[in-house]
This record gives C-alpha cells, structure tokens and sequence, in this order.
C-alpha cells in the first residue's frame, strides 16, 4: 500500500533490525507492528525516543491485539497507534498525516550576561 502510494519502503523482519536499519539509513518515518518476537515495537518506540539523534522520527504503531497496546505505544511515544483491521485508506491517512506533521522544536532559553 505504501510503495504504490509513493513511498520507499524497507521491510525488515525484527525490531532489532529494524533499529539497525533506522540508525544506518534514517528513514523519513517508521511503521512498526507492536508484537514481535525479539524486539517488540514498544521497545523499538522507546530506543528511537531515547536517542536524541532519532527522536524526531514519526512513528505509526500498528497491533491487531486491541486497544490496550495501542495506549502503551502511545504512551512509550508513538507518534500514531493504530488497529491493523483499520481500512487501508483510513490508514494511509494516518501514516500520511504522522510524515507531514512538523517536527516538534525544542524551547531554547538563551542567557545573556547581565
């Protein structure tokens, strides 16, 4: 869905590789499914937060095991967190919308001499 909406997509199949990936390539953004074996998506939300170098990704969380897990990738700093029985169309909006939202900037104090 994403490739012929334009996107370039790397497929990977873990979240350890997928933070390899992310830390090697830096993607425009990152879809990561909640539930996997090695390295969960909570896990992988939590790695990419943690380094100030790729914290500003957005990252669409997907799970098909029900809204509890939707609030934790929430909660652990998923830019978005879906349902996977979401309508593809309705989920490319909010895979298209968490790319284009503005990356947050962080508030400066400058100190001046006085």
């Amino acid at each position: 869905m994403l490739a012929s909406a334009g996107y370039i997509v790397t497929a990977v199949r873990g979240g350890l590789e997928a933070l390899a990936e992310i830390q090697v390539n830096r993607p425009d953004a990152v879809v990561t499914d909640i539930v996997m074996q090695d390295f969960s998506g909570l896990d992988l939300i939590v790695a990419i937060r943690s380094n100030d170098e790729l914290a500003y990704l957005p990252i669409v969380a997907i799970t098909s095991f029900g809204e509890n897990l939707l609030e934790q990738a929430r909660a652990a700093g998923a830019t978005e967190a879906i349902d996977k029985s979401t309508e593809l169309t309705r989920m490319r909006e909010v895979i298209d919308a968490a790319v284009t939202r503005p990356v947050p900037t962080h508030n400066i104090t400058e100190k001046t001499s006085e």
